[in-house]
């Protein structure tokens, strides 16, 4: 490898830096991207021209269909299916890296004089290991982005598939695939291919064992983890092959991946192991053991109650006939009651509010109301209320993801306020609006103990004095742990079901 292509590959590795450095400011995020993609273009040009394969035609045939598929998926993937869309691309970085560690094994694409420099220098240990574990890590990451996209997408179950004996598989899966890897230092001809063959099957059911356990609830990490692994498949693979700037590009990816997969634990408090090999569940409280005679009472008694609630519903069905009648006088009783004995709503609260808080999560992205919800802040602002948003660091199905929709819809960024910056303030303001959130603001996570999110940092919504819920329903989010807030007796107005028609009924309702 020449110096001027050292130099080179610096130059734009830290060229990707800067951008990536750009892209944490809502002003430069999108000059910074540009920035990345260029340096990313020229690293592709500078390789074709260093490497002296420029002139093999099939290389730009490959470019144009993979511009040609990115371009259509830029066009046409929506905002809502930006998770889904990420892991797959995470997933398809780790399978190009498992593909460069195949042939890198093989002994393909090496040059004559390469494979002779190779054995002259003692490297073909080294170029050994780092092809198998590209492949371990690649294919890893190739089957978990698919099980993880297949699960955002609902081509697969959402909830955490746990199988007989997942742990100890997936652990023994992970050993072995460490297994196959560390023995091609020691292995050539024959026993290699049986080495890569084994590292491709091991790798691949480890990627599958741990992701498939893995519920909405740890989508979050999951994704930024597969994320970095992209990157340090890419990064293991250069080594493979002796570039320098996949190397360092790969690198970056990785560490910036693996910070972000840290940040994650820390806002789940949620240990990675736990999720890679998988935390023993609680278990289920067993079901006492009822005596045959108890058991034909039970029987007899649940008999008698079913004639029972036939006659209630009978005697029910009467007196909704009566009732019918007497809607027209309820009604007029209850317009000539003074205004001041009129019951709170959701919208009264709001209009007299003048600081609220919105807090958007998953079901916002589900309904795609995030244009309603600007909306409803703008009809806010219009009347003189402070708006601000919430957000969690987990909400959603990958980092950032309420970003991104709430962008989408225009909302200034300059609104969105993180979880340590805005926690504090829920105490003071008016009014909250929760958008489809439930476990980021579960007030159960501080003592619950024993549930999946004990010990979770939360969104302080149960501090406020009037909290709005526009949620679908009062089912319990991913993590399967009832929220209390919702059966607080004052200063809860619950507005369920489809999140577009609640925010249009609440902006309409609005004095």
């Amino acid at each position: 490898m020449s110096v001027i292509q050292i130099v080179i590959s610096a130059i734009l590795a830290l060229l990707v830096l800067a951008g990536i450095s750009m892209m944490s400011k809502v002003k430069t995020a999108v000059a910074g991207n540009l920035l990345s993609a260029f340096a990313m273009l020229a690293g592709v040009v500078a390789t074709l021209l260093f490497t002296g394969v420029v002139s093999v035609w099939t290389i730009y045939v490959a470019i144009l269909i993979g511009a040609l598929v990115g371009s259509l998926m830029a066009t046409r993937v929506q905002m809502i299916q930006m998770p889904q869309t990420v892991a797959l691309f995470n997933g398809l970085g780790g399978g190009a890296s498992a593909l460069v560690g195949i042939l890198s094994a093989l002994g393909i694409g090496f040059s004559a004089e390469q494979q002779l420099a190779i054995a002259a220098n003692g490297y073909a240990p080294f170029v050994r290991f780092t092809a198998l574990l590209a492949v371990a890590v690649g294919m890893v990451t190739l089957v978990g982005s698919l099980v993880a996209a297949g699960k955002l997408h609902r081509i697969l179950p959402q909830k955490p598939l746990i199988w007989k004996g997942h742990s100890l598989c997936t652990l023994f899966f992970l050993v072995l695939t460490l297994g196959f890897v560390i023995a091609g230092l020691f292995v050539r001809g024959g026993a290699m291919t049986v080495c890569l063959v084994g590292t491709l099957v091991a790798a691949s059911l480890f990627g599958l064992w741990f992701s498939v356990r893995v519920g909405g609830a740890d989508m979050p990490i999951t994704i930024s983890l597969l994320n970095s692994l992209s990157g340090v498949a890419g990064s293991i693979a250069g080594m493979a092959i002796s570039d320098v700037f996949l190397v360092a590009v790969g690198g970056i990816v990785g560490a910036s991946g693996l910070l972000l997969t840290q940040i994650m634990c820390r806002a789940m408090n949620r240990k990675l192991m736990s999720i890679l090999v998988g935390g023993k569940g609680k278990p289920a409280p067993k079901q006492p053991q009822i005596p045959v005679k108890e058991n034909e009472e039970l029987v007899k008694r649940v008999m008698d109650l079913e004639k029972k609630i036939k006659e209630l519903e009978a005697m029910v069905a009467d007196l909704e006939a009566r009732v019918k009648t007497l809607d027209g006088q309820i009604a007029g009783a209850a317009a000539a009651q003074p205004a001041a004995d009129a019951k709170p709503t959701a919208a009264s609260v709001l209009s007299a509010a003048k600081d609220v808080i919105i807090v958007p999560g998953y079901g916002m992205a589900l309904a795609q109301a995030q244009h309603q919800v600007r909306q409803l802040a703008d009809k806010l602002e219009s009347r003189g209320a402070r708006v601000r948003y919430a957000i969690h660091p987990v909400a959603g199905r990958m980092p950032g993801h309420m970003n991104v929709l709430l962008a989408e819809a225009d909302v200034d960024y300059e609104k969105l306020y993180e979880m340590e910056a805005i926690n504090d303030d829920f105490k003071k303001v008016d009014a909250v609006v929760v958008i489809g959130a439930n476990d980021v603001l579960n007030p159960a996570a501080r003592n619950a103990e024993g549930t999946p999110i004990y010990g979770m940092p939360v969104l302080n919504v149960d501090e406020a004095p009037e909290v709005i819920v526009c949620n679908y329903d009062l089912k319990p989010g991913y993590a399967g742990v009832e929220n209390p807030l919702y059966t607080r007796e004052k200063g809860v107005y619950l507005e369920l079901g489809d999140a577009k028609e609640t925010l249009m009924r609440l902006i309409a309702g609005i004095a």
